[in-house]
């Protein structure tokens, strides 16, 4: 039997030999100096006066808040950004593309408001720390309101069969939110289930008894039955009620741009 020596490889930043492990497959270890953090960039005093928290995830819900929400102005007021010590010169000792982590923004809707779009290039390695953040990084008083968009091919029946009415309107809440007749009745139903951001957001309030509660539309386009269930949905949360929801699009269209296939890191 042949036995394998370990292989040795050169630290760029340093230019010291690694030993690879036994068991990590060609992959370089690095110390815990490169693992990646999340941090938000707000003001203090902005983070103290929230109340609540709207949080978008994906492109369709981005677009509903950024367009109909009354949001104080089209520019962020603040941002979540992901940093990492690993540079370009380690990712292109695989011959893959570096390319940065686009952040997450936050918008100013009024003073106790506030939006949160997440980063389309969050990977779900960085699900929890990313959750984590952003709720910590706000009072533990403050009232959590998440909005999403998923294929109808996603929604599943209680006999296992695929539905093709879109859309469908569907919540969830954690065990702190008080659900009202609206939120109740058409709660999310199983065998469905929610992942990714979330699920994360709805885990980590329910730990910190924080009051969430997610609405997820179940369609393939952001079309007005969307837009009118994402409406209906918030003025039925006591925190979001009072928002004025415009029907139409308050700002321009977001310009679409191709997501290609490039290593987030």
């Amino acid at each position: 039997m042949e036995i394998m020596s370990p292989q040795t490889f050169e630290d760029p930043s340093t230019n010291e030999e690694l030993l690879e492990d036994d068991d990590d497959e060609g992959f370089i270890s690095f110390d815990s100096s490169k693992i990646p953090t999340y941090t938000v960039m707000l003001e203090e005093a902005t983070r103290e006066k929230c109340k609540t928290i709207i949080i978008c995830d994906g492109i369709e819900a981005t677009d509903f808040a950024k367009s109909h929400l009354p949001l104080v102005g089209s520019q962020p007021i603040g941002k979540l950004v992901k940093k990492t010590q690993l540079d370009k010169s380690e990712v292109e000792i695989w011959g893959l593309q570096y390319k940065e982590p686009e952040p997450s923004w936050f918008f100013q809707i009024n003073d106790e408001t506030l939006l949160c779009t997440c980063s389309p290039t969050i990977s779900s390695e960085d699900f929890s720390l990313f959750t984590k953040t952003v709720i910590t990084s706000f009072n533990s008083t403050m009232a959590v309101v998440i909005l999403t968009v998923s294929a109808i091919t996603n929604y599943k029946r209680d006999d296992q069969a695929t539905c093709t009415e879109a859309p469908l309107i569907r919540t969830l809440a954690n065990s702190a939110y008080n659900s009202n007749g609206f939120v109740k009745n058409i709660r999310l139903e199983q065998p469905n289930i929610l992942e990714g951001v979330v699920a994360g957001i709805l885990t980590v309030c329910d730990i910190r008894q924080i009051p969430a509660v997610a609405c997820v539309a179940f369609s393939s386009t952001l079309d007005a039955d969307v837009v009118n269930g994402f409406t209906t949905f918030l003025r039925s949360v006591e925190c979001t009620q009072q928002l004025l929801i415009s029907p139409t699009r308050r700002f321009p269209a977001r310009d679409k741009c191709t997501k290609t296939g490039n290593l987030y890191i």
